[in-house]
């Protein structure tokens, strides 16, 4: 319900004092008394005029408030160091992405030479989706500089690369058997491609990635997949822009130029508890990155309402978000939740429907604002949520107790 709100600016300012559940709490607030105002008036019983008005009081103390909120963090946003993004969008549909070693070359050449452009139009970071990159890769790999990974050096920008790792791990038990496992990873790679840092997903989509372990019989019903592995820690990944290597990005007298981002990749921007782990973290992140593969979504409304969840992360942080899709939407959202211009439309996923089943890929080029510190959410976080919890469980309990008080003996 919160999510609702998001397109209202003011009213989703909410979510920066108490998350999506706040503006949640104050959609069916208003909405239930308006429910018992309709039903006072069929039955001809007098207005709740006392809870009308403590919902109208509410609803302008919120749109006032979220006012002044925006104009503060629009300030802070135009004085705050800027970051030049490319997000390519390869616009591939999900059955080819299935295929993907298969077809390694053509989606390679629907995102290197757009990764290119980027960096030749300033581009300082240059973000790709969620496991785009076409071949399996080693966990542990140091470098993607040797040209059977099909990738060219950079002139000074930065790649955040999606990719999927495999690794033959030892089977549960103790019969000496190797099992495949893969890890759906985010690799930060310099302009000379080395590995800088590397991030792996934290929260992984049941059914999607692995199969719970407490529901067995659903595997009769779902593809066999390798054992996916979610990663064990939130890892917060800096860079120093135009540092060439691992050594000159940490380079103490370049510290002041470092980067600090969070990546969140797909299925992990759903948890807000996520984005609240992620600000708490040191170093402490100046950008969000939210890669994602929203292609199974077909043309739908699924895309919009990832789109929607992700700008609350923005709000919530107070902090830009850059979103590189698949297949689209992609954006870069600005700390208020507002979109910069030139959001990605969706593309080519489902060629039965599509208008032009041969989109090519696209490029968005957006500057974002690199801000610091905690908003009331974070800082607290679902406090809210929590209080409102334990006040709803307490007056259950006090219900329950009136009730064995005031309940007659049985007829004998």
């Amino acid at each position: 319900l919160g999510y609702s709100q998001v397109r209202t600016l003011p009213v989703a300012q909410l979510a920066a004092l108490a998350g999506p559940y706040g503006i949640a709490a104050l959609v069916v607030l208003v909405n239930a008394v308006i429910a018992e105002a309709i039903a006072a008036r069929h039955r001809g019983a007098p207005l709740p005029r006392r809870a009308l008005a403590v919902a109208a009081a509410l609803v302008l103390a919120t749109v006032g408030w979220g006012t002044l909120h925006l104009r503060a963090v629009r300030a802070r946003a135009a004085g705050a160091r800027v970051l030049t993004v490319g997000l390519v969008q390869p616009n591939i549909d999900q059955s080819v992405k299935n295929q993907a070693r298969d077809h390694a070359g053509w989606i390679l050449d629907r995102l290197v030479p757009l990764t290119v452009e980027a960096d030749r139009s300033g581009a300082e970071l240059v973000a790709w989706p969620e496991a785009t990159y076409p071949l399996y890769v080693r966990p542990d790999v140091r470098s993607f500089a040797d040209p059977r990974y099909g990738l060219p050096p950079l002139s000074h920008a930065h790649l955040l690369m999606g990719a999927v790792t495999l690794e033959r791990v030892p089977a549960s038990g103790d019969r000496g058997e190797l099992v495949p496992r893969v890890g759906n990873v985010d690799f930060l790679l310099s302009p000379s491609l080395d590995v800088v840092g590397s991030y792996q997903k934290h929260h992984l989509v049941p059914f999607g990635e692995y199969v719970p372990e407490w529901i067995p019989f659903v595997k009769q019903v779902v593809p066999s997949l390798a054992p996916a592995a979610p990663g064990r820690e939130l890892e917060v990944l800096s860079f120093t822009p135009g540092a060439a290597s691992t050594t000159a990005s940490t380079s103490t007298s370049t510290s002041d130029r470092r980067v600090t981002l969070a990546p969140m990749i797909c299925f992990d921007a759903i948890f807000p508890e996520i984005n609240v782990a992620y600000a708490r973290k040191a170093p402490e992140p100046e950008l969000l990155v939210n890669p994602t593969n929203d292609a199974w979504y077909g043309y739908s409304s699924g895309p919009y309402q990832f789109l929607a969840i992700v700008r609350m992360r923005a709000i919530e942080a107070g902090k830009a978000v850059i979103r590189p899709a698949y297949a689209g939407v992609s954006a870069a959202i600005l700390p208020t939740g507002e979109l910069a211009p030139g959001a990605l439309e969706v593309g080519p996923v489902d060629p039965d429907r599509a208008p032009d089943p041969d989109e090519p890929a696209r490029l968005l080029l957006a500057r974002v604002p690199l801000l610091r510190g905690l908003t009331p959410y974070t800082r607290f976080g679902d406090l809210f949520a929590w209080t409102c919890a334990a006040l709803t469980a307490a007056g259950l309990a006090a219900a329950v107790r009136a009730r064995r008080r005031g309940a007659k003996p049985e007829e004998p």
